[in-house]
This record gives C-alpha cells, structure tokens and sequence, in this order.
C-alpha cells in the first residue's frame, strides 16, 4: 500500500508541471516616479533667453550683419 501511495504522488508530481519564479505576479508592483516640476525661475530664464536672441536677430538684420546667434546662445548658456 506505502509502494501504491508513493508511487502515485511521485507521478502526480510529475504530471503538474511546476510554475517557475519568474511567472509569478509580483507582490509589489515597482512605482513610476512622476517627472519632477518644472522649476518657474528656469522657464523664466529660458523665456528671456528666447527673447534676447530674437530681439539679438533682429538688431542684427537691420544692422545687415552675419546672423551670428548661435555663438551668442551658445556662450550666453555656458
């Protein structure tokens, strides 16, 4: 009877097929970190960095000189 007993939870555990690890739900699901504010006083800064060069671009086109705002946003950020 122990042979009969044994014999049939052995087949029984080979007849279910194991879960391996991985396939299991998480039990904590990881959270998305939200994006960060915009800081107000780095938009303003960025704005008035806009304005200047397009006010810089129009100076330089009544003036007729080369169109040199790339250098001077390129410095004026660093």
């Amino acid at each position: 009877m122990t042979r009969v007993l044994t014999l049939l939870a052995l087949a029984a555990a080979l007849v279910v097929p194991l879960r391996p690890a991985e396939a299991r739900p998480a039990r904590h699901t990881a959270r998305v970190a939200a994006p960060a504010p915009v800081n107000p006083a780095v938009k303003a800064r960025a704005a008035a960095m806009d304005r200047f060069a397009n006010r810089m671009s129009r100076l330089d086109a009544l003036m007729g000189t080369a169109r040199s705002t790339r250098a001077r946003s390129a410095s004026a950020e660093h």
